[in-house]
């Protein structure tokens, strides 16, 4: 069952894509880098230079890509290794991503470890990471080529936000290897090694000593400003995190009850699917849904698997359309984000009142649905016996002469109505039942 990476995209990363895309000058770096880029060329380096590993070059390698690909709902990538005694791994491309890891990984890891780093660079490509990554790592190199495109374009506040961008991309990443692990302790093995536990070396490592380096690290920083501060001056060229701090957030992702749901989901037999995807929070947007119509809403809300919907009408607002949303909250927030589907909605929502509840609230009144203008000039028996049929019982006609020129006059018509002491009254009023009604007709004297 495909996996949305929406579900384990870390809020970092998610942010720091944001800021990025806001730097004013990131529409001009990104069109330059797009007139310059060719993931053609790339791939020729690779299969010139590199080993393609195939189902018959390096086997081994290779075979563990599927299982990962599959859980995390992407194609299978092409795999390179390239001679190199740093141990690494990255993935480029964008239509049709690849990954190349060096030989100094092979050096570094045991084999066990390698589908952890295979997962992590999938995961990269799960997320849709792979074309800024790219983009990312040109403008951090400085380029000559992608540099004379940009002009007098002030570069280094993109830079810093990329370099920020791609260390938070690598927490989404490290999320999706944690994910086809099924734990993460592969993921906080892998980040000791990179610090510095080379498989050839005769001695034993504590995984619980590293994580509690990993836990005295934030301690640390987050003890005061300036040590907050001098992270960012030491770090903010940096385009990956500090191995602790990365096994620092797999574990706490590795303990989160998202994580739970999701390893259900992943693991969840064909017959337990329906259940298990039940259990997978759900992305919603609360804003956006103000103003809809709450049908609409409803409708869409139990598409997404919410059961506890909970509805409130409110029908003393101004102009609001009928049957429009006012407000909507999930667990009392009204933010977007995730959420459990069985968490409780509450939508509160306009609709105007009924002539039926309109009416309660004026026991013995009637309601005149026409203005006193209506009446005017009207024949002075149809108005009287179209009050008589609204209810009132008190009618009495008094006669008014006409004027001399008797200009809009006529005789037997309406000359004015005056209502419990009102001659003017607007439409949909409320008058007593019992009200004195005079209604004064033309006469010619």
């Amino acid at each position: 069952m495909a996996l949305d990476s929406k579900l384990y995209l870390h809020d970092s990363d998610k942010a720091a894509m944001a800021a990025l895309k806001a730097i004013p000058g990131f529409s001009q770096v990104m069109k330059t880098f797009m007139k310059i880029w060719s993931e053609q060329q790339l791939r020729l380096v690779n299969m010139s230079t590199n080993l393609h590993l195939s189902e018959n070059q390096m086997s081994k390698y290779y075979h563990m890509l599927p299982p990962i690909c599959k859980k995390l709902g992407i194609n299978i990538p092409d795999l390179f290794v390239e001679l190199d005694v740093t141990p690494n791994a990255y993935t480029y491309g964008d239509a049709k991503p690849f990954i190349v890891i060096t030989s100094g990984l092979f050096e570094t890891l045991p084999d066990e470890l390698i589908p952890t780093v295979l997962a992590h660079e999938c995961g990269h490509i799960a997320c849709h990471h792979t074309l800024y990554t790219t983009m990312g790592r040109t403008v951090l190199t400085g380029a000559s080529e992608f540099l004379s495109g940009l002009g007098t374009l002030a570069l280094y506040p993109i830079q810093l936000a990329f370099a920020y961008w791609m260390r938070c991309s690598e927490f989404s990443a490290d999320r999706a290897a944690i994910i086809c692990d099924g734990s993460s302790e592969k993921t906080t093995e892998v980040m000791m090694r990179f610090a510095g536990y080379d498989k050839d070396i005769m001695a034993d490592a504590n995984v619980e000593v590293f994580m509690a380096q990993a836990h005295e690290y934030k301690e640390l920083v987050n003890s005061n400003a300036w040590n907050k501060t001098l992270e960012f001056i030491l770090f903010q060229n940096y385009s990956h995190p500090l191995n602790a701090v990365r096994a620092y957030e797999g574990r706490k992702w590795g303990q989160s009850e998202r994580y739970q749901n999701i390893i259900e989901y992943v693991n969840a037999e064909s017959s337990d699917a329906d259940d298990a995807e039940s259990k997978l929070p759900v992305e919603v947007s609360l804003k956006k849904m103000v103003g809809k119509n709450i049908a609409d809403i409803q409708a869409k809300l139990l598409t997404l698997g919410f059961t506890d919907i909970n509805t409130v009408r409110n029908t003393d607002v101004g102009k609001a359309k009928e049957g429009s949303i006012l407000s909507i909250t999930i667990n009392d927030s009204a933010e977007d984000g995730w959420y459990k589907r069985s968490d409780s909605v509450v939508i509160e929502y306009f609709e105007s009142k009924t002539d039926a509840e309109i009416a309660l609230q004026h026991p013995g009144d009637i309601k005149i649905d026409k203005s006193y203008k209506y009446y005017l000039g009207k024949s002075c028996e149809e108005a009287k016996l179209e009050l008589e049929q609204i209810g009132f019982k008190k009618i009495a006609i008094k006669e008014m002469a006409m004027s001399k020129l008797g200009l809009g006059e006529k005789e037997n018509c309406v000359a004015k109505i005056i209502i419990n002491g009102q001659e003017k009254f607007d439409k949909d009023t409320w008058l007593p039942e019992k009200s004195d009604v005079v209604i004064y007709r033309y006469t010619r004297v």
